[in-house]
């Protein structure tokens, strides 16, 4: 456990800390906190207010109940911004739009202040992460399935039944004779993620005296019914002639173990590094074609670092599983497109 001291702000008298020291309390992803935020802003549902470059969410003026059940006594408080409009904070009818997970981080949480050279510090404790090569900078570990947006799913209950909106669901050309066999695009993704798992795995496997490469790292929940991706990919940058800048995922593994074959189909890359941030591209350009914008899914989210030459890759799918007659256990990602 370490702990962290994060700065109070205040908004005309009212404490609040920034989005980022937010994230870190409820061990959430700050991309993914903000399209909540912005989610509750449509309902005119405020715990948080834009200022300048920042997001910063109201602390609570009294401890949240440990019981779900006991927020009918947390009081809206009006504040005025200083843009002057009068904000109403309802943390009570926040409550119930929250993921289940983030609710229950912020009933356990206690709220400590430091005040050291005349600044106000909330302190929390969070836990250290885990020494790995693989250092996502944003990643959201689990999103509840009933608390995700999977458009394309009309009814579902796990191990039971699935059903589409036909009219909804992606397509994808796995290509002749290929590495990929999926036709959906989200299944895609995941046949990718499984594909490089296995090689970072038969590298090191076949390297026993090297360092392991593990840039990769794919956590399935029966539980939530979700699979949660993080991948942390090195990228080369170049130049166009036209001024524009070409991204491509460097092959971390050896033309040994990260081959792959498109096949003539939708992807064009022939390493499995290449595949998967071709293959997220893709996923990430399908979420945002979805209609109307506010139903659009959030589901993977790709950032690029230039300075330090390396894209992250953040995901989390549907998935659904059946047994075969030998007791395999077989997982297909659903296509929530």
């Amino acid at each position: 456990m370490k702990t962290n001291f994060d700065e109070v702000y205040y908004i005309n008298g009212r404490q609040s800390i920034k989005l980022t020291s937010f994230a870190k309390i409820v061990n959430y992803s700050d991309v993914y906190l903000l399209q909540v935020i912005k989610n509750l802003f449509k309902k005119s549902i405020y715990i948080a207010y834009k200022w300048k470059r920042n997001y910063y969410v109201f602390i609570p003026k009294k401890p949240l109940k440990s019981e779900l059940d006991n927020f009918s006594d947390i009081p809206v408080e009006t504040i005025e911004t200083p843009s002057g409009d009068n904000l109403d904070i309802d943390w009570q009818a926040a409550i119930s739009y929250l993921p289940v997970s983030v609710a229950n981080k912020l009933l356990e949480f206690q709220f400590n202040f430091l005040i050291q050279d005349k600044k106000i510090y909330l302190v929390s404790a969070s836990r250290a992460a885990l020494s790995s090569t693989l250092t996502p900078k944003k990643v959201s570990r689990f999103i509840p399935l009933n608390s995700a947006n999977f458009p394309a799913t009309t009814d579902y209950k796990y191990g039971y039944y699935i059903f589409y909106k036909d009219k909804r669901m992606s397509t994808f050309a796995p290509g002749t004779s290929g590495t990929l066999k999926s036709t959906q695009i989200p299944a895609a993704f995941f046949e990718v993620c499984r594909a490089l798992d296995a090689a970072e795995n038969l590298r090191n496997g076949s390297n026993p005296g090297l360092p392991p490469k593990r840039n990769l790292s794919t956590t399935i929940s029966f539980d939530t019914g979700t699979v949660a991706i993080a991948a942390t990919l090195p990228v080369t940058t170049t130049i166009q002639t036209s001024g524009s800048i070409d991204i491509v995922a460097s092959d971390y593994l050896g033309s040994t173990y990260s081959a792959f074959v498109n096949g003539g189909g939708s992807l064009k890359s022939d390493t499995l590094p290449e595949a998967l941030l071709e293959i997220a591209s893709i996923l990430a350009a399908a979420e945002k074609a979805v209609t109307p914008a506010e139903n659009q899914p959030n589901n993977v989210q790709i950032q690029f670092d230039i300075e330090t030459g390396s894209a992250t890759i953040s995901a989390n799918l549907p998935f659904t599983t059946l047994a075969a007659a030998n007791g395999d256990v077989t997982i297909h990602a659903i296509d929530y497109l």
